[in-house]
């Protein structure tokens, strides 16, 4: 089984990155919703984890001037240039390519532990998040986005459903297992930061509509990104790609509204802080 520092430093990665900017416009509502719980203020040093292309971390640089600094860290290579591409200016901005679980991040730095949907792939989550608490200042905050279960997502399971009537579908993971999903239930969620260290430890469930123009985007865009992608350029078939795309489209059609297609997700926020 590939592993995940495999996975976003190659396909994961470069198919990341082709899908980027629709990447980022989907999610545009839901990170400005985790930014402004997390709150973070002018001076502070901010830890921007699982940064991705870095688009966090350059609004979160931004509000910490004058006199704080972000540090950025991923695992995948390809995606942080990117983000580096994009943060030329940011003088307050710094991005690392390390593994937030082990590495040597500095004790006490931070003021503010972030993530949008960054901390859910950890092997060992109680080794690194003990990790992540041994950065931060004492009384420092821990504010981050993760998915809640798939069938509250229709946004991503419902097309997944349709296309997995045709590809062979997939053992059903493990939930526990590192993925989207792994911090999905919130008894475990709270028991791995409680063992960590971890205090105050909150969830905030966030419903939010997904967007996208029109049918074909959409279409385009989970068939790139959604479960069934991988299967199917691995399937490499002209005519199972046209049928799965003609059950996905059908998914998509029964969302069209007049502003689009809106389809819900549902994520935690989950807050929490180092203690004193």
């Amino acid at each position: 089984m590939q592993d995940n520092t495999e996975y976003w430093n190659e396909d994961g990665g470069r198919n990341w990155v082709a899908n980027i900017e629709a990447t980022e416009a989907l999610l545009e509502a839901l990170s400005q919703r985790v930014l402004d719980r997390a709150a973070a203020q002018p001076g502070e040093t901010v830890l921007d984890v699982g940064c991705g292309g870095g688009r966090t971390s350059l609004d979160l640089a931004a509000t910490v001037r004058p006199g704080g600094e972000v540090v950025g860290v991923d695992v995948s290579d390809p995606i942080l240039a990117v983000a580096r591409d994009r943060a030329v200016a940011a003088d307050n901005l710094q991005f690392e390519l390390a593994d937030a679980a082990a590495a040597d991040l500095g004790a006490g730095r931070f003021d503010l532990l972030f993530s949008r949907f960054g901390v859910m792939f950890f092997d060992e989550p109680v080794v690194a998040f003990t990790n992540l608490r041994r950065s931060l200042k004492p009384g420092a905050r821990s504010t981050f986005l993760c998915w809640r279960a798939m069938d509250e997502n229709p946004w991503l399971a419902a097309p997944a459903a349709a296309a997995f009537e045709i590809l062979p579908p997939p053992e059903p993971p493990d939930p526990e297992a590192p993925g989207p999903f792994a911090f999905a239930d919130e008894a475990r969620t709270r028991g791995i930061l409680e063992q960590a260290g971890f205090a105050d430890v909150g969830h905030e469930a966030i419903d939010h509509e997904m967007s996208w123009p029109d049918v074909e985007t959409a279409v385009s865009y989970l068939l790139q990104m959604g479960p069934a992608g991988a299967l199917l350029r691995e399937a490499n078939d002209e005519a199972i790609t046209r049928e799965v795309t003609a059950a996905v489209r059908d998914v998509f059609e029964s969302h069209r509204t007049a502003a689009g297609v809106q389809m819900r997700s549902s994520a935690w926020i989950v807050t929490a802080r180092n203690p004193d």
